[in-house]
C-alpha cells in the first residue's frame, strides 16, 4: 500500500461532494495509517491510556520531522491505547505521558493537531462519519445499533388541526 499522507487524504474527503466520491476517496488513498487512525477515533471499544486534551510539548520544527514520519510513528500506538502489550506495571502513566509528548514533538504540527483529536476521539473533517469509515472498510467497526428518537406525543405546528368554531 503506498503511504498517502493521512491528513491530506483526509482533507479530500472534505472536498469531495458526494459520499461515492468521499468513500472513493478513502479508498483510492488507503493505507495502514489512515485505517488505523480512523479505527482509533470511531471504534467505540478503543481507549486512550492517556489523559484528555494536548500536553504540553514543542512543536515539530521543519528539519526534525519527515513527511513518512506519521506512517512509522502509527505502529507505536499500541504504547497508549487499552488493550496494550504495553501494561502499566511495566510502563507507568509518567513515562507513557512522555513517550506520547514525544510522539507529537517529532510529527508535522498538524499532524500531532490531529493525533491529538485522534486520541480524543474528536476527529473532525467535513462528511467524515463512522457511517462512511464503516461503508467503506465494513471490517474496521462494529455495527452499532442506532437509537431511536422517542416519538413525540404532542403534534408538531404543522400536524396540528385547526378548528374554526
Amino acid at each position: 500500500m503506498p503511504e498517502f499522507n493521512v491528513r491530506e487524504t483526509l482533507e479530500e474527503v472534505a472536498k469531495a461532494k458526494t459520499r461515492d466520491q468521499k468513500r472513493e476517496v478513502l479508498k483510492k488513498r488507503e493505507n495502514l495509517a489512515t485505517k488505523m487512525l480512523l479505527q482509533l477515533n470511531y471504534h467505540p471499544d478503543a481507549k486512550w491510556l492517556l489523559p484528555p486534551g494536548a500536553p504540553p510539548y514543542e512543536p515539530a520544527k521543519q528539519g526534525d520531522m519527515t513527511s513518512n514520519s506519521f506512517h512509522y510513528e502509527v505502529k507505536k500506538l499500541d504504547y497508549y491505547t487499552d488493550p496494550s502489550p504495553h501494561p502499566l506495571s511495566e510502563l507507568p502513566m509518567l513515562r507513557r505521558e512522555a513517550m506520547f509528548v514525544g510522539l507529537l514533538e517529532r510529527l508535522d504540527p498538524q499532524d500531532a493537531e490531529m493525533m491529538i483529536a485522534i486520541k480524543d476521539k474528536k476527529l473532525s473533517y467535513k462528511g467524515l462519519t463512522y457511517k462512511l469509515v464503516k461503508d467503506t472498510w465494513p471490517d474496521l467497526l462494529p455495527d452499532v445499533e442506532e437509537e431511536e428518537k422517542p416519538v413525540s406525543q404532542t403534534p408538531s405546528k404543522k400536524e396540528e388541526v385547526v378548528t374554526e368554531g
